[in-house]
């Protein structure tokens, strides 16, 4: 069983912004030690919680400082960028570290208020998928049909970063399979279509980057020395996960002492059950099972963990405890 790690440079309170970025250093070197595949990246917008809004300048860092393990990003957010811009990044960062760089490419979510607009938003739906279409043929060294045929993302490389679609959906699931392109499912976020996505993109396949399917699933876990300990650090990503999506506050992650005596209504209340019941938390020999059983129902090539609890040294530990136990 692969596992990898998505990090999306959690802010807990009391934490700067700053600090995140530096833990998220630290934990790829855990990872890089640890025997962890691979190590993403996500990119984030005027969000008070996730300070992860360059994934290419922290993809060029955290090469740098590691090994062996893969690097990457999870995702670009093709929306807010030109397709021969992310090529030329990724082309020297391919140069730089080469047979080491992932490029994993999504196409909405990831900002907050007006973000959007000052990043400068450039297509949707549809029209990212073809912008997408355009940054694969200006990947590596080009191919015939990319635009403006004489020009090219410097520098040409023999080998490109390695194209990634990210998705929810059984269109981005269809998308990849299409172009024969490895898929993301981002389960962390929303699990509810997940067979249907995975089942359109076996179903769809055509091979072309990659041979044979190719699926990563990502998954919220979190393990600790007993069930208990681990319940317990997850307060606080359940309390965010209400504040950000039912509440529509931004905010970083809150401390426990916070939060002790916090009341939900209703609806809060399904959200967190929702939440709980597409977790994995426990010890580390519990949380493998779960990942072992779930990587039997998706038949995933690779499971990639998020974990947030509201001490990094509790993540941190997390991690360590299921490299240890696998």
């Amino acid at each position: 069983m692969k596992l990898s790690i998505l990090c999306q440079s959690p802010v807990s309170e009391g934490m700067s912004p700053a600090d995140a970025v530096r833990e998220t250093v630290a934990l790829a070197r855990l990872a890089d030690r640890a025997g962890y595949e691979r190590f993403w990246v996500a990119e984030h917008h005027s969000d008070l919680a996730l300070a992860s809004g360059a994934p290419e300048v922290m993809v060029a860092h955290l090469a740098a400082v590691t090994e062996r393990i893969r690097v990457g990003s999870g995702g670009v957010l093709m929306p807010y960028h030109s397709p021969f811009h992310v090529a030329e990044q990724f082309n020297l960062l391919a140069a730089l570290h080469p047979g080491r760089i992932d490029l994993g490419l999504g196409r909405s979510g990831g900002s907050e208020q007006s973000a959007p607009q000052a990043l400068g938003v450039r297509a949707h739906g549809d029209a990212t998928f073809r912008a997408v279409d355009e940054l694969l043929t200006w990947l590596g060294k080009g191919s015939d049909g990319r635009p403006y045929p004489g020009t090219f993302a410097a520098p040409a490389v023999d080998e490109s970063a390695e194209p990634w679609i990210l998705g929810t959906s059984a269109s981005s699931a269809r998308y990849a399979a299409e172009r024969g392109l490895p898929y993301a499912f981002g389960g962390f976020l929303d699990p509810r279509g997940m067979m249907q996505a995975l089942g359109t993109y076996h179903q769809h396949f055509t091979p072309g980057v990659c041979a044979k399917p190719k699926v990563l699933l990502a998954w919220y876990v979190q393990a600790a020395e007993t069930d208990a300990e681990a319940q317990a650090l997850t307060r606080s990503s359940e309390h965010w996960f209400v504040e950000n999506l039912v509440r529509g506050r931004n905010a970083p992650f809150p401390s426990p002492e916070r939060i002790a005596n916090a009341a939900y209504g209703p609806m809060e209340q399904m959200a967190i059950a929702m939440r709980r019941q597409f977790a994995i938390v426990g010890t580390a020999e519990r949380v493998l099972d779960g990942l072992e059983a779930l990587q039997k129902q998706t038949a995933a090539d690779e499971l990639m963990l998020v974990t947030i609890p509201y001490e990094p040294e509790a993540r941190r530990l997390s991690y360590e405890l299921l490299a240890k136990a696998a």
